[in-house]
């Protein structure tokens, strides 16, 4: 099954060398050495032990191909905060037809992948070259072999994006498909953006996302990322977000998702200089058959730094849902403040979830803490409310909506607060 699987991804990737420069070609041939040499994932493979992986290389996946996408719909995904303030990717690729950034500051550098490798090749080759090296999540490596068209923003130093930059990410084939969008951010000094994301399925069918955001971000810089992650219930949503933050810079992101065959997070966040902070929150909200999966790594590696994680499943119908984060604090990371929950609120005797949270600590000066809790409806305060005149089941929907509250509440734009709450009400009715 797996030699099939590998076999329809090389076609993709030697399809995938046509009409590029030198350049692009030398730097898709490396990652896909680099794939091959990590080979596929397997159970042992951190983040991967709860992903159903003898189900997801039984299918085999044909390059992503154009469609057409009426106005209409597209416009109905806009939220209001970001009406000309919004980039589209489509089957995988930037789409800059399909965009519309006029909202934006004149400073701020929007460009397809390959045009910034050209005006921005010093850093741009050195950060892939770097995370081909040292990646070791193989998906995330196919990602580089695998693009399409990718996107490049540069926001320059001391520039605050005030309008929310919305990511449109569209999917619609008649055939199984595999998308690669990448996404590169480069954030200069004492620079903010806040970055809202949502996947949305145009047509229910099989397929294989396998989404890189790569942020770096500069001293004093601030980027918050809020996402709606609503994927076809048939697709396979793999996405690895990758940050690196020197001093005073921080990283913020919440997001929820209903799960399909299979969602996968993997979040890699790198606290390199003084005082960096970085802020993990999601909630998954599973029913019927829908799995979904986060994996952690905060990496302190210097002092006085702070983390914090916070990610909770609801989980209904036969669901799956896992948690593997680790904390890895530094012999440097002195004075280092981390803090990690999973929590989970089984609403069926058949739903399962799996934690493992974890600490790695080597400083001598550090507060830190982690842990699991996995609990049901309590029937006390189910009992509370219906002695209020509530019946049973909206009782346990407002029980079920207040366990996310905490989560939800801290989301800024009340068109993507309420879009959030609407797709975790749809998926546990």
């Amino acid at each position: 099954m797996k030699e099939a699987f590998i076999a329809s991804l090389e076609e993709h990737f030697e399809g995938n060398l046509e009409e590029i420069t030198p350049l692009q070609k030398a730097i898709r041939q490396k990652a896909w050495d680099r794939f091959m040499q990590l080979g596929p994932a397997e159970k042992k493979d951190p983040g991967y032990q709860y992903f159903p992986l003898s189900r997801f290389y039984q299918e085999t996946y044909a390059p992503s191909d154009s469609a057409e996408i009426p106005e209409e719909q597209l416009t109905a995904i806009i939220h209001p905060e970001c009406r000309h303030s919004y980039v589209t990717f489509l089957n995988g690729r930037y789409s800059p037809e399909l965009s519309d950034i006029t909202a934006l500051p004149s400073e701020v550098i929007v460009l397809r992948l390959r045009d910034a490798l050209n005006q921005y090749g010093t850093f741009l080759q050195g950060r892939l070259s770097r995370t081909i090296k040292e990646e070791i999540d193989p998906f995330a490596t196919l990602n580089i072999a695998l693009i399409k068209t990718g996107l490049f923003i540069y926001v320059p130093p001391k520039v605050v994006v005030d309008t929310p930059i919305q990511c449109i990410h569209l999917i619609s084939s008649d055939r199984p498909v595999v998308v690669n969008p990448r996404i590169h951010f480069f954030l200069g000094k004492e620079s903010k953006v806040k970055w809202i994301y949502d996947h949305t399925c145009l047509k229910d069918f099989e397929y294989f996302s396998n989404g890189v955001i790569d942020i770096a971000c500069e001293e004093g810089a601030s980027f918050e990322q809020y996402g709606v992650l609503n994927p076809c219930h048939q697709g396979w949503n793999l996405e690895a977000t990758r940050v690196t933050l020197k001093r005073d810079a921080k990283f913020k992101s919440l997001t929820t998702t209903p799960g399909t065959k299979s969602v996968r997070q993997d979040f890699r966040i790198s606290l390199m200089g003084e005082n960096a902070s970085c802020d993990l929150k999601g909630v998954c909200a599973l029913s019927e058959n829908r799995q979904a999966h986060v994996n952690v790594l905060v990496d302190h590696q210097a002092p006085h730094c702070h983390s914090s994680q916070l990610f909770k499943n609801i989980l209904g119908g036969t669901s799956k849902a896992s948690f593997e984060g680790k904390i890895l604090v530094q012999p440097e990371a002195q004075k280092t403040e981390a803090y990690q929950l999973n929590s989970t609120l089984l609403i069926s005797d058949h739903a399962v979830a799996n934690s493992k949270p974890n600490l790695e600590i080597f400083a001598d000066d550090v507060k830190a803490s982690h842990g699991a809790t996995v609990t049901q409806v309590n029937p006390e305060h189910l009992l509370y409310l219906k002695s209020r005149g509530i019946g049973q089941e909206v009782a346990k929907k407002l029980l079920v909506a207040g366990f996310s509250l905490d989560i939800l509440q801290d989301v800024p734009f009340a068109s993507v607060r309420e879009r959030m709450q609407q797709l975790i009400e749809k998926h546990l009715a």
